[in-house]
């Protein structure tokens, strides 16, 4: 068997198709389905030869209210000024609830990225400045939304930068200075 064909609909609907190419596997997350909307779904098997029939319809299913939000695309870096770092990110889908925040998570690629750091910002920013990062020193970034019903999946790692040489710190108390 190569895997399987996913059929979904609302009652007095007709079915659609879930996935061209046969998902592989007993699992499989359907997303961006609309709260409080009911649905069925079916199956079919494929092989290298055909595709067999669609099974009976599902049980009715009634989708929650609300869920975390949906992954959101990678930051990308805006501005690299020595070892600051200004990014931006879109917005993911919410889940049905107001974006309350934002973690993001920046580390050395290569490394664990268990140990990386991870700093919380405000749900009405999709900018960030990220300050005094260690001199000449490769970074990727990744961001996660967060809503009332917990927080979504990162989004995968931006391409990386280098920051420079000096800190920002030391600019700034240079020019103060002259």
């Amino acid at each position: 068997m190569t895997g399987y064909l996913l059929q979904r609909r609302s009652p007095g609907m007709e079915w659609m198709e879930l996935n061209k190419t046969p998902v592989r596997g007993l699992k499989h997350v359907v997303r961006h389905l609309v709260p409080r909307t009911q649905y069925q779904f079916r199956v079919a098997a494929v092989n290298k030869f055909d595709e067999g029939d669609f099974s009976d319809a599902s049980d009715l299913i009634m989708t929650n209210v609300t869920s975390v939000p949906d992954q959101p695309r990678p930051p990308f870096v805006v501005k690299l000024v020595g070892t600051s770092v200004t990014l931006q990110w879109t917005a993911p889908d919410d889940g049905g609830e107001v974006i309350t925040g934002y973690v993001v998570r920046f580390g050395v690629p290569g490394t664990d990225v268990s140990s990386y750091a991870k700093i919380p910002f405000d749900g009405d920013t999709t900018t960030c400045l990220l300050m005094y990062l260690k001199p000449k020193t490769k970074y990727q970034f990744a961001v996660s939304a967060e809503n009332k019903v917990g927080c979504g999946p990162p989004s995968k790692f931006s391409e990386h930068v280098i920051t420079c040489n000096y800190s920002s710190k030391y600019i700034n108390s240079s020019a103060a200075r002259q």
